[in-house]
């Protein structure tokens, strides 16, 4: 049995459009590969492997490489400890300035958590930039192992520091979720801004621009957008009003006359927060957290904010908890935005990437 060998010499269409293309197939080499000459596609043809199995293999392929480099895993070490020196700058300054009532180790457990998500986040962005060949499917696959990595090292880390000031633990595991698909989109992201272009230095600045917007410029410009969202609206009396435990009112009846009030439709801007890494852990951890907590108020503050004016002031217009829609856990709308964020990116990358190698 002869073995067939690559042909990098080959140019135009037939390089590019091989007999049985692997998905993913690239990942290391710079070339692509051509598999199956013609006699020996007449005897015997190459074994076809599914999709999912072909974007595995070419994302496992593709992690051994990072993980045989120690500035890999000193990029982990690093996020750690940066995300460490952040929440306790953010913690000793919000205690200065009145914030904190007591626990301030337990808010620097919380506020490193949200940190490490950020971390995931502009690590993730580098390592798929840098590793930017193979499918769609590869590269998410690729990024999700990379962030596991950095997940495993994160949670050990935050269950050291939860453990030590009485934080609730249950947080470590949310981190550790929220790293992997934070570490997964964003190396999306990062891998379609690499493809879109021939230069690298194209794709750098779209990639940080896209990474300064997801984690900076939309709790910004929300911040911005939140006086404009405040108006007059009509509301009646509240009766029968029922509360949950954190005090969210969660039904009520609506009798009397419509009155003039102002109020704030929140839920116009927050949608632009929801898909900040930090905010989103937020998200995720707000129920973990107990409701006597210095942060706990910060972490639910967003869905607080998503969620609008019924909050606050239930009837408005007139209408009782019951014809009301049930509320998007800010979570989802985060994710949701990440990935469209991604898919512009990565499939517009991916077809530049083909009609490159096939001119």
């Amino acid at each position: 049995m002869a073995k067939v060998p690559d042909e990098p010499g080959l140019s135009g269409p037939r390089r590019n459009e091989p007999e049985y293309e692997v998905i993913g197939g690239g990942m290391i080499d710079d070339l692509p590969r051509a598999h199956g000459g013609l006699n020996n596609s007449a005897t015997r043809p190459s074994p076809v492997r599914s999709p999912f199995k072909a974007a595995a293999a070419a994302a496992w392929q593709d992690t051994r490489i990072s993980f045989s480099s120690w500035r890999f895993w000193l990029a982990c070490a690093l996020g750690v400890v940066i995300a460490g020196g952040l929440a306790a700058a953010v913690a000793g300054w919000g205690q200065a300035n009145g914030w904190f009532e007591s626990s301030v180790p337990s808010a620097i457990y919380l506020v490193m958590a949200a940190w490490l998500a950020i971390a995931a986040a502009v690590l993730g962005t580098v390592w798929g930039f840098r590793h930017s060949r193979g499918s769609i499917a590869a590269l998410l696959l690729a990024g999700a192992i990379r962030g596991a990595a950095f997940a495993v090292i994160s949670g050990v880390v935050l269950l050291v520091v939860g453990a030590s000031v009485g934080g609730p633990l249950a947080v470590a595991g949310a981190a550790v979720v929220v790293v992997v698909l934070e570490s997964a989109l964003f190396g999306l992201i990062g891998a379609g801004s690499r493809a879109c272009f021939a230069g690298a230095a194209p794709g750098t600045a779209l990639a940080a621009v896209l990474v300064a917007f997801l984690c900076i410029g939309n709790v910004a410009l929300t911040l911005m957008l939140l006086p404009g969202t405040t108006g007059m609206d009509q509301a009646s009396v509240p009766v029968n009003v029922q509360r949950d435990d954190s005090g969210r009112i969660t039904a009520y009846e609506c009798v009397g006359d419509l009155r003039p009030v102002e109020v704030a439709h929140t839920e116009r801007a927050a949608w632009l927060a929801a898909s900040n890494p930090a905010l989103l852990l937020g998200s995720v951890a707000a129920d973990l957290v107990p409701r006597d907590n210095d942060v706990a108020w910060v972490l639910s503050g967003l869905q607080w904010a998503a969620d609008g004016p019924a909050r606050e002031v239930p009837c408005l217009g007139g209408e009782s908890s019951d014809g009301l829609a049930p509320t998007v856990p800010v979570a989802l709308t985060g994710l949701a935005v990440q990935v469209v964020v991604a898919a512009l990116v990565a499939v517009p990358g991916r077809w530049l990437t083909s009609r490159r190698a096939t001119s």
